[in-house]
């Protein structure tokens, strides 16, 4: 316990120094004699500490670099991770996934289209070309653009919160529902409903009809996952899509 709480104090030092700002992306950690010497403990201790934060992505440490541990630009890995194990643990689900989904691309679409610049159009547009190109490479690289597209859009609203947690929501979800895309019967037609579908929140955001492009994300999400989750489940998708004055399919 107490080798514990000695690395420890080091990790929270370090992790609050780059909350607060008082350590930024580029900046240098004292060596590991300093850190020995500062916090008063051990060199194995230091060395402990350096791993769990390499471990968090918040430096990089080589052995007997003279200009100590580089603190790294944030980095949404452990949201990643974390959602990973949680998913794969059965902790969360689908339905969690989408439900959550369908919250964060509707604000994500609604910030964009009051914030998205014509350079950011230009971008999507070249997205949904690529999309179109993969039409016939299957749905694996057209997947990769698809995930693209939505990560310009979160780019484009410019809430960081929106754009990390939402980014990381479709990969969980892709993961979860890709081996039943691809045993689909017509890929090609699931492949062309997309298109179709981000051609209308293309021309919503360039129009700057952010209700719009935020019900049509609603919308969307409901047509694609409701059949693959429980009944209670598919009425609060439902409900969701609802609440924005959106329509049910059929």
């Amino acid at each position: 316990m107490a080798g514990e709480r000695l690395f420890q104090r080091v990790v929270d030092h370090v992790r609050d120094a780059i909350a607060s700002g008082e350590l930024k992306p580029g900046d240098r950690l004292p060596s590991e004699r300093e850190l020995v010497e500062r916090f008063g403990i051990g060199r194995a201790s230091v060395r402990e500490a350096l791993r769990v934060l390499e471990n968090m992505h918040l430096v990089k440490s080589r052995p007997r670099d003279p200009r100590g541990p580089l603190v790294l630009p944030l980095s949404v890995e452990p949201v990643r991770r974390s959602v990973a194990v949680l998913t794969s643990g059965g902790a969360w689900g689908l339905a969690e996934l989408v439900q959550f989904r369908m919250i964060a691309d509707a604000a994500a679409n609604l910030l964009a289209a009051a914030r998205r610049t014509d350079e950011q159009l230009l971008a999507l547009e070249r997205t949904m070309a690529r999309m179109r190109a993969c039409l016939h490479r299957g749905y694996a690289e057209f997947s990769q653009a698809d995930l693209e597209f939505h990560e310009l859009i979160a780019e484009a609203g410019g809430n960081p919160l929106v754009q990390v947690y939402g980014d990381v929501t479709r990969e969980a979800i892709l993961k979860l529902i890709q081996r039943t895309i691809l045993d689909a019967d017509d890929q090609t037609a699931l492949m062309l409903q997309s298109i179709r579908h981000h051609r209308a929140v293309f021309a919503a955001i360039s129009d700057r009809d952010g209700l719009l492009a935020s019900r049509l994300a609603r919308e969307t999400l409901y047509a694609y996952y409701a059949d693959y989750v429980s009944p209670a489940d598919r009425e609060i998708m439902a409900d969701l899509v609802r609440e924005c004055g959106g329509r049910l399919p059929g």
